[in-house]
């Protein structure tokens, strides 16, 4: 990116030279630019070219002689995609008065004007009105505005992140007056820097979507954000942020090869020492992260200064029988729909993995007709273990017991465990106790209950060798 500098100190006859649109609405004497307009209501704009965009940097001072309204008020263009401040523009700016009689930072999008942050009302209550602004946008387009109200001390507003417009062509000034408030407003102290954003074009992003979202971790845990590239091409990450919705951070130089995700944390030997069958290999350890609150918020992925993918989370979206969802994920299933799920119980999350939820097939690729099933129909426990196959519905909850002949339950597989939608448990043949059961004949009995409250039951015997 090539760096922009213009610095217009106020101090030469030549000034207005540099502006343009209401040129003969303003006079420079003495290093201040005055509005000095015809005793009319009417608007009047000054605007010069400026291509800084992010690690950017505005400061003006602006006096009016009497109170502001909403008939008598200034804007300080930090951002235009084009000199014509009278336009149906896209940018940024900064208002001075207004019926609230404030200091606020707005994104215009044509006849369409947002409020990003504002300092209390009524802090414009005393004539004449002076006030300095200091405005910067870092590279991960966080916005800050600091004022200061008559060459007092300066004061800061909340920050936030905005990147919807991520080109500048122009900024200055734009005046809103009436008849009598024709000549009241003054400009001094203008001055902007910072860089462009891109200026060749770039390829767009698509197909990258988040596929996992851990926001409440163990009290010793970090948060997680896992993302798929669903895409033919490797994805350098480091032109993308991730945000709450209100901070963003930019995430460092890292190539997201196709058909693999990642996740992102603050920590991953913390990450894996919580769920050790993560796949380590697709942690990504980013220096910082935004603060996913618990309960509930906001997941956004942009790049390129577009968004590609956002999710909205809260505890009411993991399972109706997760009472405690600590230390759980939420799992998209599949990775470009719009359904989240909690992870199942056996491994409540699945960072940088295919998701728990996902429906895929058990090892080695068996498959049958019933939703459980078995490796074997007679297993010797010094040999091999049985494996207890499953494909159900996602969001299922069992239970499961192992019964001799007798009708008396030796051992417990499932106790209200979340299952994954497709997966396999184990029995080493012993019961609760962890003594070995006797040879013979056992029942397999596993009832579940799907997230529309259907209850399905199903037994299946098997033979218990040495």
């Amino acid at each position: 990116m090539k760096k922009m500098l213009f610095l217009w100190l106020l101090l030469q006859p030549c000034f207005l030279l540099a502006w343009q649109g209401d040129v003969s609405y303003f006079s420079f004497d003495d290093g201040i630019l005055r509005l000095d307009a015809p005793a009319q209501a009417d608007t009047a704009y000054l605007s010069t070219p400026l291509r800084a965009a992010i690690n950017a940097h505005w400061e003006a001072t602006v006096q009016m002689e009497y109170l502001p309204s909403s008939s008598n008020l200034v804007r300080v263009y930090l951002m235009a995609d084009t000199t014509c401040l009278t336009a149906l523009l896209n940018g940024y700016y900064v208002q001075i008065g207004g019926a609230k009689k404030t200091i606020s930072l707005h994104r215009q999008e044509g006849a369409k004007h947002t409020l990003l942050l504002t300092a209390p009302d009524d802090v414009l209550l005393q004539t004449p009105v002076q006030v300095s602004i200091k405005v910067s946008r870092s590279d991960a387009f966080e916005w800050n505005v600091h004022y200061a109200l008559d060459k007092g001390v300066w004061v800061s507003m909340a920050s936030v992140v905005d990147v919807v417009m991520t080109q500048n062509k122009a900024w200055g000034m734009w005046c809103k007056y009436t008849k009598t408030r024709n000549k009241a407003f003054a400009f001094s102290a203008l001055s902007a820097t910072g860089d462009t954003c891109a200026v060749l074009p770039v390829k767009p992003i698509d197909n990258v979507y988040i596929t996992e979202v851990l926001y409440d971790p163990y009290p010793s845990g970090v948060d997680f954000v896992e993302l798929y590239n669903a895409s033919a091409d490797a994805i350098d990450l480091s032109r993308c942020v991730l945000s709450n919705g209100k901070k963003a951070v930019k995430l460092p130089v890292y190539s997201l090869q196709p058909a693999t995700y990642v996740a992102l944390t603050l920590s991953d030997s913390i990450l894996l020492e919580q769920y050790p069958d993560a796949c380590y290999e697709n942690f990504l350890q980013v220096p910082s992260m935004p603060n996913f609150v618990n309960d509930s918020g906001a997941v956004c992925l942009r790049c390129n200064g577009l968004l590609v993918d956002s999710m909205q989370y809260n505890d009411a979206m993991h399972h109706v029988q997760l009472h405690n969802a600590e230390g759980f994920s939420l799992e998209r299933v599949p990775f470009d729909g719009k359904n989240w799920f909690s992870a199942s119980s056996d491994v409540q999350a699945t960072p940088g993995c295919f998701n728990s939820q996902a429906t895929i097939l058990p090892p080695n690729d068996i498959t049958a007709d019933e939703p459980f099933w078995l490796s074997d129909s007679w297993f010797a426990p010094n040999w091999q273990y049985l494996k207890i196959y499953h494909r159900v519905e996602e969001g299922s909850i069992a239970n499961a017991w192992v019964y001799n002949l007798q009708g008396v339950a030796v051992y417990r597989i499932y106790n209200n465990t979340l299952l994954s939608a497709s997966g396999s448990t184990y029995w080493d043949g012993r019961d609760d106790a962890g003594q070995p059961c006797s040879v013979g004949i056992y029942i397999i009995a596993i009832e579940w209950i799907t997230l529309s409250n259907r209850i399905n039951r199903i037994k299946i015997p098997v033979a218990l060798g040495k």
